[in-house]
C-alpha cells in the first residue's frame, strides 16, 4: 500500500512537471508570436502614418480646420489618396483628424476612409489609447498596443497614429493625427496560433490521461502479481512447515483421545455424565482438522464441504471460550436466538475462524470489555459481526492484516487472520476487519453465501 501510494504521489508530481512545462512552452511560444507580430505590425503601420504625414500640406488643413472651404477640395483629393494605400496595404482604415484641444487630446474627425467615424464628429476611438495618441499630439509618432474591439470577444485592433504639422514664421505646430489601423483578417494567425496552442495543451492532457491509466492499469497487475507470488512463497513456507510437524503433533493428539475415551468409560461405568469428558474428543478432533486445514493451506487444496447451520457454530464457539472470557473480565452480549443461516463449508474450519475472532477480541481487552456477536440473513447472504469495546487497530496497517505470518502481537504467529480469511473465501464469503465507527473497539465482519436449499 506504501508502495502504491508512493508511486502514485511519484507520478503525479511527474504529470505536474509535464504540464507546467508544457504550458510554459505553449504560452512562450504565443506570448512571443504575439510580440514579434505587435512589434512587426507597428513598425509597419508607422511606416505608412508617417509616410501619409508626410505628404499632408499642413497649412491646407489647417485652413480646414479653420473653416475654409477653400480646402475642402485638397481635403477630397487627400481621402482618395489615402483609400488606395488603404486597399493597397490591406488597411482597415485611414483617419485624418485636425488637434482642436491639445492638452485634452480633443480631436474632430476630418475624413476617414471607415463609415463609422462620420466627418465633423469627434474621434471615439482615441479612448483606446490616449498615451499614443498624446504622444502624436507632441509631436511624434506612435503606435497603440494590440487591443480587441469589444471584450475578449472582439476583433484584434492595432493602430499607429503620425502628428501633421503646420509650419509658419519658422515654427511648426500639430494640426492634425494621421491614424492607421490594421485590418482584423491580419491577426487571423494570432487567433490561429493560440487555438493552435490550446489544443495541443489539450491533446497533451489526454494522451498524459490515456498513458497515466495505462500505467496505473500496469501498476496494479504488477502489485496483483507480486501478491500472487508472495502468496505461493507464503503457502510453500507453511506447507513445508506443517508438513515437519503434523506427524509430531498427531501422534500426542491420537493418545490424548484415547485416554479421553476410557476416562469417559470409566465415568460412565460408576453413573457419572460429565460433559467436560465429552469435550475432549470434540477437541481433539477440532485440532486435528485444524492440521488438516494448515496442510490444506499450505497445499492450496480445496477442503471438505457440508451444509450446517452458523448459529450453531457460533453458539459453539463461545462455549468453547467462554470460561476464558469470564476470567478476562469481558461479557458476551449474543442474542438467544439465532436466526437460521444454513452456510455450505467445512464447520470445523469455520469454528476455527470464530474462535479466531473471539480470542483476538480479548487481546484487544486486557482490562476486560464487551463482545457483541450479531448474525443477520438479508437476500442469499448471512453475515455475522463481532464487536468489542479494546483498542482498535490504531495504527496497524490495513493492507499486512490478512498476510500470512505477519502480526502485531509480540507472542502471535501471524496465521490466525490469514487462515480466517482463506477459510471464508473458500465458503465463497469474504471477511473485513476494521475501527468501530464513532466508538472505541474494532468490528469484524465474516458475509457468507447461504447454502441453496435442495
Amino acid at each position: 500500500m506504501k508502495g502504491g501510494r508512493r508511486w502514485f504521489l511519484w507520478a503525479a508530481l511527474a504529470y505536474a512537471v509535464i504540464i507546467a512545462a508544457v504550458s510554459f512552452g505553449l504560452f512562450n511560444l504565443y506570448s512571443g508570436s504575439r510580440a514579434i507580430l505587435d512589434e512587426a505590425l507597428g513598425q509597419r503601420l508607422l511606416g505608412v502614418a508617417g509616410s501619409l504625414a508626410e505628404l499632408s500640406d499642413g497649412e491646407k488643413i489647417f485652413y480646414a480646420t479653420v473653416g475654409d472651404t477653400t480646402a475642402d477640395y485638397y481635403l477630397e483629393i487627400l481621402l482618395e489618396h489615402c483609400e488606395r494605400i488603404r486597399l493597397q496595404e490591406n488597411l482597415a482604415e485611414i483617419t485624418l483628424t485636425s488637434l482642436t484641444l491639445a492638452d485634452q487630446l480633443e480631436g474632430k474627425v476630418l475624413f476617414s476612409t471607415s463609415a463609422s467615424l462620420e466627418a465633423g464628429g469627434l474621434n471615439d476611438f482615441w479612448e483606446l489609447d490616449r498615451e499614443a495618441v498624446a504622444q502624436a499630439a507632441l509631436g511624434m509618432p506612435a503606435a497603440t498596443r494590440l487591443y480587441r474591439l469589444g471584450g475578449a470577444g472582439g476583433s484584434m485592433q492595432k493602430s499607429a497614429h503620425a502628428p501633421v504639422f503646420n509650419y509658419f514664421e519658422g515654427d511648426k505646430d500639430v494640426v492634425a493625427i494621421v491614424t492607421v489601423s490594421g485590418n482584423p483578417d491580419f491577426f487571423s494567425s494570432l487567433d490561429l496560433l493560440r487555438g493552435g496552442a490550446f489544443l495541443t495543451a489539450a491533446i497533451v492532457l489526454v494522451i498524459l490521461a490515456v498513458m497515466g491509466i495505462f500505467l496505473y492499469q500496469i501498476n496494479r497487475s504488477l502489485a496483483r502479481y507480486r501478491a500472487s507470488i508472495m502468496r505461493q512463497e507464503n503457502l510453500a513456507t507453511m506447507g513445508r512447515m506443517t508438513a515437519g510437524i503434523a506427524h509430531e503433533i498427531r501422534n500426542p493428539l491420537g493418545i490424548i483421545r484415547g485416554a479421553a475415551e476410557h476416562l469417559q468409560q470409566v465415568l460412565a461405568s460408576v453413573g457419572i455424565e460429565d460433559e467436560v469428558a465429552d469435550f475432549i474428543p470434540e477437541e481433539v478432533d477440532r485440532l486435528d482438522h485444524i492440521l488438516t486445514g494448515y496442510l490444506a493451506f499450505g497445499k492450496d487444496q480445496e477442503a471438505v464441504r457440508e451444509t450446517f447451520d452458523l448459529g450453531c457454530s457460533v453458539r459453539r464457539s463461545v462455549e468453547l471460550v467462554a470460561g476464558e472470557l469470564q476470567e478476562a473480565g469481558i461479557v458476551v452480549e449474543m442474542e438467544d436466538d439465532l436466526p437460521a443461516a444454513p452456510v455450505r463449508g467445512d464447520p470445523r474450519r469455520l469454528q476455527q475462524v470464530l474462535l479466531n475472532l473471539l480470542i483476538n477480541a480479548r487481546d484487544a481487552m486486557p482490562d476486560g470489555g464487551r463482545i457483541e456477536i450479531a448474525l443477520t440473513t438479508f437476500g442469499g447472504s448471512a453475515t455475522l459481526t463481532v464487536t468489542d469495546t479494546g483498542t482498535g487497530l490504531g495504527s496497524v496497517d490495513r493492507g499486512r492484516l490478512f498476510e500470512p505470518f505477519w502480526t502485531s502481537k509480540e507472542k502471535g504467529s501471524g496465521l490466525g487472520l490469514a487462515m480466517s480469511r482463506r477459510i471464508v473465501e473458500d465458503m465463497g464469503g469474504m471477511i473485513n476487519l476494521e475501527d468501530r465507527q464513532g466508538a472505541v473497539g474494532a468490528r469484524a465482519e465474516v458475509v457468507l453465501p447461504l447454502a441453496v436449499q435442495e
